[in-house]
């Protein structure tokens, strides 16, 4: 018995918890070395229930002391205690997160559009414009806009917020419509998500390097799916990451540009100039504007083409959707993030995801980044590309 006991509970390999079987055989065992080995120890005797009842409640008393044990480790974790771990670095668990975009406005030049102003898709979904706006001279101006409500039905696609909430707000406005899907709205954060992202963000919260920075965007931006960063600390171009002398290049794909914008200069270091293909002006303490670059990702747009669909009866009836949610999870969409910006895609990858559905016995899969070349060959991306895909392109038939 002392040889099982020293296997249980916290040991150089970490916690081993005992079965319930393994309690009850060290009771039993214990039982007759005490009263001989003519002792009743069957189901029905005083001892044995006893002894299957005390077991019982060590196994409850086990388990509690394994959980506590896991929850101080990321990957074994769970709920508080895993988002505890999260803060030690500064993380926090996202919420629902809302759709966010842009709004483009006609109307006549120099009306101010309120911060407030309400814009909605014709199925009534409702979007709020951020910051207060003012058309321009060309009768134009895009406004920041949030969905009211939280979640992925925020994600609707461009041209179908073209609905005035309330039209006597702000007078002679002539149209209004989204030239851009709305991306970014999801519900609750899940333990798993906010595991990846605590590895993704595990740099020092409170540094100023170039990690540090895109960890604090990737922490704070609502919207945010995911981001890179370059760094040049030399006094010269450097040409193959096309970055001016010490400089930094943060490419977010999500979010508002005003709040990836203000994070940056939030956390950037003092003279140290952030880079990228789009400018923001972020107001200093001093009132004076300061231009806060960072980069946003080309997309690299992805078909998948699923056919000759062998199943069996496992198969459930929303099978062909699973397969499709599984490839979009693993490439990415307006919603997933997915691959990272400069990830290749892997072709041989794909079948990994189809294959978890439960069901799936054969099919022929191929890709293309164009809709009519179709291949095995993997998809190559520069680090400044996103692949991306949604429902409408990957295809499944049997």
């Amino acid at each position: 018995m002392s040889n099982i006991n020293n296997e249980w509970g916290l040991t150089e390999r970490g916690f081993r918890r005992p079965t319930h079987t393994e309690l009850l055989d060290a009771l039993e065992y214990k039982a007759r070395e005490l009263w001989g080995t003519k002792a009743n120890l069957t189901v029905r005797s005083p001892l044995g229930i006893f002894l299957r009842i005390f077991a019982w409640a060590l196994n409850i008393l086990f388990q509690v002391i394994e959980d506590v044990y896991n929850s101080r480790f990321i990957d074994t974790a769970v709920g508080a205690s895993l988002y505890n771990i999260g803060a030690l670095i500064g993380m926090r668990l996202l919420s629902a997160r809302k759709a966010v975009g842009y709004e483009l406005i006609t109307g006549p030049p120099g009306t101010t559009i309120p911060e407030g102003w309400l814009v909605a898709t014709v199925a009534g979904i409702q979007f709020v414009v951020v910051s207060e706006m003012r058309i321009g001279d060309n009768g134009t101006v895009e406004a920041p806009i949030r969905a009211v409500v939280a979640g992925p039905e925020g994600n609707v696609a461009a041209g179908t917020i073209k609905e005035i909430v309330n039209p006597y707000a702000v007078n002679g406005i002539v149209s209004v419509t989204n030239p851009e899907a709305t991306e970014g709205g999801a519900e609750r954060e899940t333990d798993e998500d906010f595991r990846d992202r605590y590895y993704k963000t595990r740099a020092d919260a409170g540094g100023v390097n170039a990690e540090a920075i895109l960890a604090d965007v990737l922490q704070n931006v609502d919207g945010i799916m995911s981001g890179d960063v370059n760094e040049n600390y030399k006094d010269t171009w450097d040409h193959e990451l096309g970055l001016p002398p010490h400089s930094f290049e943060i490419i977010a794909y999500g979010g508002l540009d005003t709040d990836i914008a203000k994070r940056i200069y939030k956390k950037k270091a003092f003279g140290i100039q952030p880079y990228g293909n789009t400018i923001v002006p972020v107001i200093a303490a001093n009132g004076r504007p300061i231009n806060i670059g960072f980069s946003r990702p080309a997309p690299v747009p992805i078909w998948v083409k699923i056919k000759d669909l062998e199943t069996d009866s496992s198969f459930a009836s929303d099978g062909i959707q699973q397969i499709q949610q599984a490839v979009i999870a693993y490439i990415g969409d307006d919603v997933n993030g997915g691959l990272g910006i400069g990830k290749k895609l892997y072709f041989y990858r794909l079948p990994e995801y189809v294959n978890a559905v439960k069901g799936v016995l054969d099919y022929t899969l191929q890709i293309s980044t164009d809709g009519i070349t179709w291949g095995t060959d993997n998809v190559a991306v520069d680090i400044r590309e996103k692949v991306v895909t949604d429902a409408s392109k990957v295809v499944v038939t049997r």
